[in-house]
């Protein structure tokens, strides 16, 4: 339980670490590709009005008129440029600083950027930045083309400098979590032990007087000198509960190591389809005498890595859970069949009401008694509490399903000892 409530605290914390780390790093990336587009697009509008027909630039060699201003200079180009005007068909390549685009391609780079649509736009296989003129009274149209080559490059390494230092982050970050996490569950984990102590000393101390008291309750029923009547049903009485609370005890004690680990699962190859008939022949004569009938198909000689002890436990787990549960006159049917995926799926279903959503989510947890119908069956909740820890000590998964009517199943996959 404490690892399971480290590993969730990790996994949030780590959580919230990746949607920092992408949500910086993402904005960081589209903040300079921003500024990039943005110095690119004043190179090109720069460049638009240098010496094109009618504009300020083409005017800058004469005089200013009263009360103009004079025309700025013009800006410093920092990207090759090809500067191209149209008119009436044909194509002038008024500049040319790309490296690699000769100056007869300009009608290619032109229908490119036609295609793209819009005044603006990018030939990212080319590594250009084009920008269209408005058409002028003459009728010339000019393209301008920036050489990206270099803003896309450094967009690319700063994605792949941004990767490393993201998963160098991470890493950092998770083994932090991992030394915080002992600290932050530490109060949990010393309760929880006070708690498992607690529960095993108790569970050791009521063992000697309930053993007493069944004792006794057996000498007194065994005393002929006891006149038969209510003194000896009082009697059994106090032997029946010292029982049932006998069983609690030891269900308790069965957890309690089982948490601890102290109890660990004894490995070795076991027939399992020789467990599960035995604890069938056990189960037979008790779901006759409560009208009940089992049916079972059990494929022979399956064999799994675990111990025989505890997988007899868990068949009669469930066996006794489908005999409690079951319906008058119902069915209870068991199958061991092995799967494809090399497992032994061992099922055990019975005719029942059906469980609901929320019964099925708190099934296998400690002392869970579902509707006020099951709660009046004797029990404690703990079997299915148990059935479960054997499975997980075995490698295995066990879950509960219903079709939603009258059929309840449990559902149990072990590796296979090949």
């Amino acid at each position: 339980m404490i690892r399971k409530l480290r590993w969730k605290f990790s996994a949030i914390m780590m959580t919230i670490v990746a949607f920092l780390l992408a949500v910086i790093f993402i904005t960081l990336y589209y903040t300079t590709k921003a500024n990039y587009v943005q110095r690119s697009m004043g190179t090109l509008h720069s460049a638009m009005l240098e010496n094109y027909p009618g504009s300020m630039r083409e005017q800058a060699g004469q005089p200013p008129s009263a009360g103009q201003r004079p025309p700025s200079r013009p800006r410093r180009q920092e990207l090759p440029l090809m500067v191209v005007d149209i008119r009436q068909g044909n194509y002038t390549v008024v500049k040319n600083q790309l490296p690699d685009i000769e100056s007869q391609e300009a009608e290619t780079l032109i229908s490119l950027a036609e295609s793209k649509g819009g005044e603006s736009g990018t030939l990212k296989d080319l590594h250009l930045r084009f920008l269209r003129g408005k058409t002028k009274p003459d009728q010339t149209v000019r393209y301008v083309f920036a050489d990206i080559y270099e803003e896309q490059n450094s967009l690319y390494w700063q994605v792949i400098h941004s990767s490393i230092i993201g998963a160098s982050s991470f890493a950092v970050f998770f083994l932090f979590s991992i030394l915080l996490s002992g600290w932050a569950v530490k109060p949990v984990e010393i309760a929880w032990q006070r708690q498992r102590q607690f529960v095993a000393d108790a569970s050791h101390e009521l063992k000697t007087p309930l053993t007493v008291i069944l004792s006794n309750a057996d000498m007194l029923e065994k005393d002929r000198d006891i006149p038969k009547g209510q003194n000896r049903q009082r009697i059994s009485h106090i032997k029946a509960e010292s029982l049932r609370m006998k069983q609690l005890i030891e269900s308790l004690l069965a957890m309690a190591r089982s948490d601890s680990g102290q109890e660990s699962a004894v490995c070795a190859p076991v027939d399992l389809s020789f467990i599960v008939n035995s604890s069938l022949m056990a189960f037979e004569p008790l779901a006759f005498d409560m009208d009940k009938h089992i049916t079972y198909d059990i494929e022979a000689s399956l064999h799994v890595n675990g111990d025989d002890k505890k997988l007899r436990q868990l068949t009669d787990i469930l066996l006794d859970n489908a005999c409690k549960y079951s319906q008058d006159n119902g069915s209870i049917c068991v199958t061991l069949k092995k799967t494809s995926a090399k497992e032994a799926l061992l099922t055990v279903s019975d005719e029942g009401a059906p469980l609901t959503k929320e019964e099925i989510k708190h099934l296998f947890l400690r002392f869970y008694r579902g509707d006020t119908a099951r709660s009046n069956i004797p029990g404690y909740g703990l079997g299915l509490s148990i059935a479960q820890s054997i499975v997980s000590e075995h490698g295995g998964k066990i879950e509960a399903s219903t079709d939603g009517f009258a059929t309840n199943s449990f559902i149990v996959r072990l590796p296979i000892q090949e």
